[in-house]
């Protein structure tokens, strides 16, 4: 396999390519940001599970029934079921598959601020704050993934000589399994490369007076170190590594890092509190009930459930950003893959978002570095998932940098939203019946290569000169209000120090950190289902 633009090696190190092998080597402490010899080391090990999958072969299997040319590598040409007499689109799948959708900018969230793009003539933007998440990959091995759960009953029903397919599913009989896990794909190098270069384009003006190397942060699995390097060649070019630092901070139970919180949150991963993937089961039943009949028909070998059937669903997309192709993708209409995005909606909203009492929690971490940032403050607590250590040191957390960009993944994106009180996200989302107005969808939210960014500006109003901030999710211009401590315009403009004071004032104080991380049910709180505000109300002894 090629690595993308034709890439031999990049001077922050060697890049692994999606297809190279890679290792997971023992936890060496002495070779981590902050305790290494070498300030700024990338071999640290600690890059997860990784897996790599088969070479595609696009030229060769695309079936698309088309007369148009792609105008992409990766084949988004499908339609869903009974596509005409729904009167759908491609997009009405490849839009709506969550976050595993290839990014697009979120351009119908807010319909109301697109007017209001443009940075007011008014104004100048003096410094940004972007949190990138990591781009198109393969599977995890999460026990949500239902998509090499399907793969493995394929496998063994073949292998009994039980399996036999027909109909639109008699691809089946020649198909295997060949994703791999963990690993970022080439999809995924090249929206990493795309988001580096616009925000190249619409920032790099901020460094003309700026002399010293930025200190850019990422976390040490292999999709999240390899996202970094993607979107700094994109932004930078090939000298990288003579404009800026890559602070790789480890991704691993024994360290904090407001990047992966999970580890400082023991709740988060509590079963009992895991309403997002209950709801989600729940959901399936209702909305893949009659798809299950359907498939069930064409396919002898393997009993169909809901859950394998999204399974399938799952190999739509990944598959897509994998292999480039996938014969999934038309097998359902246009309603079954609106109700998948709300299936996604339900996990991310119930494990991660206001649904979930420790989703405040989670995201706090990041949300104190981030106002860390903005009031120009070395960090003096309080202490949630920040490695205190790092984030005393001015080498690696500096301050009065004009751009800030941090590389994470797609629950701290879905949890700093909440951690900083962003109602327009605070859905309530019922098991049984999506609503169509809700905001809250994980396919806006965090697609592949998701990015939630700040731009701190500078304007003149009334003959007055004051600093604002404005909030964009994937392009789209977030219209802030008095929950995040600021006057409702409809240019999404905030007042600096009414955001930060705001949020100083209440963002730690209502996540209950300890409470909604440590604390037992019954004992320190109280919760019987899915919460309103993503915390928990601590129990007065």
């Amino acid at each position: 396999m090629v690595v993308p633009f034709a890439l031999a090696s990049l001077l922050l190190g060697a890049l692994v390519a999606p297809s190279a092998a890679a290792s997971t080597p023992s936890v060496n402490w002495k070779n981590v940001t902050g305790t290494s010899s070498e300030a700024y080391p990338t071999d640290v090990g600690m890059l997860g599970p990784t897996e790599f999958g088969a070479a595609p072969f696009v030229a060769q299997k695309d079936r698309v029934n088309s007369t148009s040319i792609p105008n992409s590598a990766i084949e988004m040409r499908w339609k869903p079921k009974n596509a005409d007499k729904d009167h759908a689109t491609s997009d009405d799948i490849f839009r709506n598959l969550g976050e595993m959708s290839p990014y697009h900018p979120a351009d119908d969230l807010f319909p109301e601020t697109n007017a209001y793009q443009n940075v007011p003539e008014q104004c100048k933007i003096e410094q940004v704050h972007i949190l990138q998440r990591h781009g198109a990959r393969y599977p995890t091995s999460s026990e949500v993934e239902a998509a090499p759960i399907f793969g493995k009953a394929v496998k063994n029903a073949t292998k009994a000589k039980k399996f036999k397919a027909t109909g639109e599913l008699e691809f089946l009989n020649s198909w295997n399994y060949s994703l791999g896990s963990q690993v970022l794909v080439h999809q995924g190098a090249k929206e990493n490369f795309d988001a580096g270069v616009q925000a190249y384009y619409n920032y790099a003006h901020l460094l003309s007076n700026y002399s010293k190397k930025l200190v850019l942060r990422t976390t040490s699995q292999s999709r999240m170190l390899d996202t970094a390097r993607y979107w700094m060649l994109g932004f930078f070019g090939w000298d990288a590594s003579d404009k800026a630092h890559l602070a790789v901070l480890a991704e691993n139970e024994k360290q904090n890092t407001t990047l992966a919180s999970y580890y400082d949150c023991p709740n988060s991963d509590n079963t009992s509190y895991a309403f997002g993937n209950k709801m989600s089961r729940e959901w399936e039943k209702v909305y893949l009930k009659d798809a299950t009949a359907r498939l069930q028909k064409d396919i002898q070998g393997v009993k169909l459930t809901p859950y394998l059937v999204y399974g399938m669903m799952q190999l739509c997309a990944y598959e897509t950003v994998g292999m480039g192709y996938s014969n999934f993708c038309p097998l359902f209409t246009k309603q079954e893959w609106e109700h998948f995005e709300y299936d996604t909606d339900l996990q991310y909203q119930g494990q991660y978002g206001f649904m979930n009492p420790s989703g405040r929690a989670q995201g706090m971490g990041w949300a104190t570095e981030f106002l860390d940032r903005l009031t120009n403050k070395t960090f003096s607590g309080s202490l949630t998932s920040q490695n205190s250590t790092i984030d005393k040191n001015s080498t690696y957390f500096p301050l009065k940098q004009p751009l800030y960009v941090d590389f994470t993944h797609d629950n701290i994106i879905h949890s700093a939203l909440v951690a900083m009180n962003y109602t327009q996200f605070a859905d309530f989302l019922p098991v049984d019946k999506p609503d169509p107005k809700r905001r809250y969808r994980a396919s806006r939210l965090t697609p592949f290569a998701a990015r939630l960014v700040y731009e701190v500006m500078e304007c003149k109003e009334g003959g007055k000169t004051d600093k604002y901030i404005r909030t964009k999710i994937n392009q789209a211009l977030i219209p802030m209000d008095k929950d995040q401590g600021c006057e409702k315009r409809k240019d999404g403009l905030c007042k600096l120090q009414d955001f930060t004071q705001h949020q100083l004032k209440h963002a730690f104080k209502d996540a209950n950190f300890k409470a909604a991380c440590f604390g037992k049910n019954g004992t320190d709180f109280i919760v019987t289902g899915p919460v309103h505000n993503g915390t928990v109300a601590s129990l007065k002894h």
